[in-house]
């Protein structure tokens, strides 16, 4: 049963109704909310004999935005007796989304015995679905944990064109669904359930999950990395309310509005160029005096006739009111500083990775990242690093799933 889309009429009719409403607020254009849109159809099934679960397409229902007041995407609102109770916006697991429900919602409980896994994968990416491709055809009993959607950072990219065999490039949302198809076409499996711990010396090795105990004689971290902020005041309450992460996610709030893009490199360039198609204003905001964004970036960015550059700047304080309004800069060479009145930021700076779990057992890098080679070996004998998470000098698509298939074949020599 998934997630039933409907109008303004049938949503009211829904609110008159006995059973509470759950309303995901989407858009066609929010890679985000494309993302979690298999997680959300599955609460639907999971939870539809106790609740309306429902999804709302703002671009055709402008009024029950309004009404909702709605300023970032997704945002799900759940409703009792036909008021909001309580909403929640871009939820990043699942187990979220039942976190949410779990005031109202009484959730199954299911205690069964785990089997033991041959190889447990941590995540859903390129490198994750490609261990798992590779783990399934070598006859290995592969299970990969994954809290929202396929794709990681990957499935929030509209156009791919560095991926080989996409000569007209492909968008990252599809290209993740396909690579999970082919895992799965093979025997691998998908649960959707956000991890909260391990102990990775277990034998076998112990994944804690929101959805109980898996255990594993292999696992594989491929958590990727996410967006670093900017560590500023102010900055997590203002996001959602003019401080963004992704240009392709909430670019389309900014429509013919200032915006500002902070960092130097590919990802703030590709912001830059996709904003500059629906802001009136984009701001590059960098502190050095030339982009490390490759060569193919400079071109179009320095021809848009509403990008502006800000070099050798750095941002130091947020301004706002209910909302952002501006940025303070300082020079970098002088220490001179400057207001920039603009109605939104979108950082761009670099990735964290999601190692956090794994630091009291695994040695990280001073940024963070799990210390394994080319062979994505660990220092714990069965556990392997790929993708954006492990320690390397260049983190791409093409990248991870070449860690992916080396995982499995260091995996297969540690079984036999």
């Amino acid at each position: 049963m998934a997630a039933v889309t409907m109008n303004y009429d049938e949503l009211m009719q829904a609110l008159r109704g006995d059973k509470p409403v759950l309303v995901d607020y989407w858009a066609p254009w929010c890679t985000y909310c494309r993302k979690i849109s298999d997680a959300y159809d599955m609460i639907a099934e999971q939870y539809g004999d106790r609740l309306i679960v429902a999804k709302v397409n703002i671009d055709d229902n402008e009024e029950l935005a309004r009404m909702a007041q709605i300023e970032l995407i997704p945002t799900l609102i759940l409703y009792q007796d036909g008021k909001p109770a309580g909403s929640i916006v871009a939820p990043e697991s699942k187990a979220r989304i039942e976190a949410f429900l779990g005031e109202t919602m009484i959730l199954p409980d299911e205690e069964t015995a785990s089997p033991v896994h041959d190889m447990v994968i941590i995540g859903g990416g390129p490198g994750g679905y490609t261990a798992a491709l590779y783990a399934a055809r070598a006859g290995l009993d592969a299970v990969v944990l994954e809290k929202m959607g396929a794709g990681g950072q990957m499935a929030l990219t509209h156009q791919i064109d560095n991926y080989p065999g996409f000569d007209e490039g492909v968008d990252g949302m599809e290209l993740a669904r396909r690579m999970q198809r082919q895992a799965e076409r093979f025997g691998a499996k998908t649960v959707y359930a956000e991890v909260t711990g391990a102990d990775l010396k277990a034998e076998p090795k112990l994944i804690r999950t929101s959805g109980g105990v898996v255990r594993a004689r292999t696992v594989v971290i491929a958590t990727g990395a996410g967006p670093r902020e900017l560590g500023l005041p102010m900055e997590k309450e203002l996001t959602g309310r003019g401080v963004a992460y992704c240009a392709a996610c909430d670019g389309m709030f900014f429509k013919g509005k200032t915006v500002a893009v902070v960092g130097g490199g590919n990802s703030a360039a590709a912001d830059a160029m996709l904003l500059s198609r629906v802001a009136e204003r984009v701001i590059l905001i960098h502190r050095r005096d030339v982009l490390r964004a490759t060569k193919v970036y400079h071109d179009p960015l320095l021809k848009a006739p509403n990008v502006e550059f800000r070099w050798n700047s750095a941002v130091t304080e947020l301004l706002h009111g209910e909302k952002l309004t501006g940025l303070r800069l300082k020079d970098t060479l002088t220490g001179d500083e400057s207001i920039l009145p603009c109605d939104g930021v979108f950082v761009s700076i670099g990735r964290k990775p999601a190692s956090e779990l794994f630091a009291s057992q695994l040695p990280l890098d001073p940024g963070g990242y799990i210390i394994a080679g080319e062979d994505t070996v660990t220092a714990i004998p069965g556990v392997y690093a790929v993708g954006d998470v492990r320690t390397k000098r260049l983190r791409q698509i093409v990248t991870a799933v070449a860690d992916g298939a080396m995982a499995v074949q260091q995996a297969e020599e540690y079984l036999a």
